[in-house]
């Protein structure tokens, strides 16, 4: 079916009042209409000037089809969207929509390998995960994505199905509807993730079109943690060849955020350097009050000294595998190390985490302790 038809047909279901609200959210003025048969709104629009657009009053006039589809041409070109997002931002008013689209020679037939579609799904995941503990708190590094607002944001969130058109997959983000907006009403966590994830794209498509690399490891306030670069680079395009597009579609029940850009597009190029940024800001930012348990596999201390350095294998959230961890005990706490090492007993320590080239260091250890007894 030809795509206009589709929309078209979509958007003469609607009632007036849909258009009505969604035309007043996004700053449109109504004026002065025709009593009884339309509704007329106006908005100032740069490099054209005033443009108007006519709502019919009633659905049931013969023609409503005609000039509902004429005014969603109007509104698409003043909000420089295509007439399908105007239509599908009315009809899902509650939500925002985040799409992405992959294209190149490897998509040509709309699909992608099972491999690069696990991929993609646990780097969206990722990136949203990311970018929700961000808005919590602005770090450069979270060594764990656990905190229960973010998680319970992400459990909010849906999938679409994949639509044609090389390779395209939404997530559909619920959004409260705004009664009152104002400097003193905060907006709801998942407006503030939208918005925030928009911010932070756009700084890392300037970054690196500007050849500017060295800033993404300066602006954790805009959402540029290791976890968000990292999860960003694990969305490149499938076979490392292609585009992908960010599209966002902001709920028509709420004022538009006051975002640089809600259309993004990555080339394979802009990809390389995320992986790279991701690591050296993990491994250059102390975590304070980092809780490790594991086993002590080594105890070192000189002659005549009470007090030594200790290395505990344990695992890290954000590596896999067994990490080994070196700290330097007072004389106490070392004497109950060397007990736990003699026993077998895992131990549980609290301090702060640093790399140091590629050894891992936990400073101002505390609160070491025995958490397992004996088997025997």
């Amino acid at each position: 079916m030809n795509s206009t038809l589709e929309w078209a047909k979509s958007a003469s279901q609607f009632e007036p009042s849909a258009f009505r609200r969604f035309l007043r959210f996004r700053g449109w003025k109504e004026a002065q209409g025709q009593l009884g048969k339309s509704f007329i709104f106006t908005r100032e629009v740069s490099n054209v000037g005033e443009v108007e657009v006519e709502i019919p009053s009633k659905k049931e006039f013969v023609d409503y089809k005609r000039r509902i589809t004429e005014a969603i041409e109007i509104i698409s070109l003043a909000e420089s969207a295509k007439p399908h997002q105007i239509v599908q931002s009315i009809s899902r008013p509650n939500v925002d929509i985040l799409g992405f689209r992959y294209s190149g020679e490897e998509l040509r037939d709309g699909t992608i390998s099972l491999e690069d579609a696990l991929r993609i799904r646990t780097a969206r995941k990722q990136l949203l995960l990311s970018i929700a503990h961000s808005v919590v708190e602005p770090l450069s590094h979270f060594p764990r994505l656990s905190k229960a607002e973010p998680l319970d944001f992400l459990s909010s969130c849906r999938e679409n199905p994949p639509k044609e058109g090389s390779y395209i997959s939404e997530i559909i983000v619920p959004v409260q509807p705004s009664f009152r907006e104002g400097a003193d009403l905060e907006e709801p966590f998942s407006r503030r993730v939208m918005s925030l994830l928009a911010k932070a794209l756009y700084e890392v498509q300037h970054s690196l079109e500007e050849g500017n690399d060295h800033s993404l490891l300066e602006k954790p306030e805009l959402g540029l943690s290791s976890n968000f670069l990292s999860a960003l680079s694990a969305l490149n395009p499938p076979q490392g060849r292609g585009t992908l597009e960010v599209q966002f579609d902001w709920s028509s029940t709420r004022s538009l955020p006051h975002v640089p850009k809600s259309f993004l597009r990555f080339g394979e190029d802009l990809f390389h350097p995320l992986n790279e940024a991701a690591r050296v800001l993990r491994d250059t930012t102390p975590v304070p009050d980092y809780q490790l348990e594991g086993f002590v596999v080594r105890l070192e201390r000189a002659e005549g000294d009470q007090s030594g350095t200790i290395v505990l294998a344990t695992t890290l959230e954000e590596q896999s595998g067994t990490s080994k961890v070196y700290m330097t005990l007072p004389p106490e706490l070392y004497a109950l190390a060397l007990e736990a090492h003699k026993e077998d007993l895992s131990v549980r320590v609290t301090g702060t985490l640093v790399r140091r080239r590629r050894r891992l260091l936990l400073k101002n250890p505390g609160g070491f302790s025995i958490i397992q007894t004996s088997n025997s």
